[in-house]
């Protein structure tokens, strides 16, 4: 090819220009990789925390009632329905926890520990004994790790919770989890039915909680439930619509310092690329002179740009890859249980994120050579040989 061949001698005319350019296409396409593949993983463990640590849909009672009343035959429904992988039903209170001198406000759940571990896998969590010692409807407790820390509880202490318009009742700790997150301060689980007995309410809970085998379906299933039961259905997307919201405005801000930084990238060819055609004001002349068409000489310079470009995002692609490896290998030293438990740096290779980068890169360098390329075929063939 004509255009192909006089783009590749233009480029290799001027070595060390064109050998700075691609590092800064390079570069450029390197650290957008890094960065997105960091924001994946942060986005990735974000929503693995949130949808670990609790149900991805939870019916509340109606508007008009404090309970949900016949729930036990609405939980053989919620069983029935497509994508269901576990129900369980709660009964939540709020209550003082008293030991000794100290004294903590907390969330007291009264659970069925089997029907619980489907919905939530809190046996993954647990730091000391087990989840299903709250079984038996026993004054047993599990608690979470800041919270027993906060109360200077252990195993096998035995602490006072008050709940409004109850008699103060003692429970022995019997378990402590760590989730990595703020309920291991605020939260507290003891057997439904003990609660129950304390609350005097009956058998009655006031929320039941669903996992579904795909967590994005969660909305689609709630809106379904709420309109068959009239209960009020809420999906984890609804319930942390603050910190989803927070993330497209975080990704959004984002994307404007990839443009910044694929625009400087792209300065540097234009810059080649106008050089080139001042060096080569003659050579284009007589190419035109010759019978070569204004668009064969745009097509030259934008070939120019799209083989900078292209041979500077296969090795920000390699560069890309190597660092965000690399970065994912570094232990941070800070405690387990700050940043949901992460230990390392947050890093997910994923092929879109390289597809994204590279697209982007070979836009902003193909814009970037449209000036010079244009530039070059309104040349006047007369004009530009004389110049020489």
């Amino acid at each position: 090819m004509f255009e192909l061949d006089v783009a590749t001698r233009h480029i290799k005319s001027r070595r060390r220009q064109t050998l700075f350019s691609i590092i800064a296409v390079s570069l450029a396409v390197g650290i957008i990789i890094i960065f997105m593949s960091m924001m994946s993983g942060y986005t990735s463990i974000l929503i693995d925390s949130t949808t670990e640590n609790q149900a991805h849909i939870t019916i509340m009672p109606k508007e008009d009632e404090d309970y949900i009343y016949l729930y036990h035959g609405l939980e053989n429904h919620i069983h029935t329905l497509k994508g269901v992988g576990g129900v369980s039903s709660y009964l939540q209170n709020e209550a003082a926890l008293q030991y000794k001198h100290n004294a903590e406000g907390v969330l007291l759940y009264g659970i069925n520990p089997e029907d619980e571990k489907r919905v939530v896998n809190r046996d993954k969590y647990m730091l000391a004994g087990e989840f299903v010692s709250i079984d038996n409807p026993g004054s047993r407790m599990i608690l979470g790790f800041k919270l027993a820390k906060n109360l200077d509880v252990n195993m096998g202490n035995s602490v006072t919770v008050q709940i409004p318009g109850a008699e103060p009742t003692d429970f022995t700790i019997t378990g402590i989890f760590q989730t990595g997150t703020p309920i291991d301060e605020t939260m507290a689980f003891v057997n439904l039915g003990r609660l129950q007995d304390l609350h005097g309410s009956g058998d009655v809970v006031t929320g039941i909680g669903i996992k579904i085998f795909d967590v994005y379906d969660a909305e689609e299933l709630a809106n379904g439930i709420d309109r068959e039961t009239g209960y009020d259905a809420i999906s984890w997307m609804e319930q942390n619509a603050e910190i989803l919201n927070l993330m497209e405005t975080s990704e959004s801000m984002v994307y404007f310092f990839y443009i910044i930084i694929f625009s400087i990238s792209g300065f540097g060819i234009a810059n080649v690329l106008i050089m080139i055609v001042m060096e080569k004001v003659g050579e284009i002349g007589m190419l035109m002179a010759m019978g070569t068409s204004r668009r064969s000489i745009m097509l030259i310079f934008l070939l120019e740009a799209g083989i900078l470009g292209m041979a500077g995002v296969v090795i920000g692609c390699v560069l890309g890859y190597g660092a965000s490896l690399a970065i994912a290998s570094i232990t941070i030293p800070i405690p387990p249980e700050m940043y949901f438990g992460m230990d390392h740096l947050p890093v997910v290779i994923e092929l879109k994120n390289f597809i994204s980068a590279s697209a982007f890169a070979m836009v902003i360098n193909i814009v970037a050579g449209v000036f010079p390329a244009r530039r070059a075929s309104k040349m006047n063939p007369v004009e530009a040989i004389q110049s020489v």
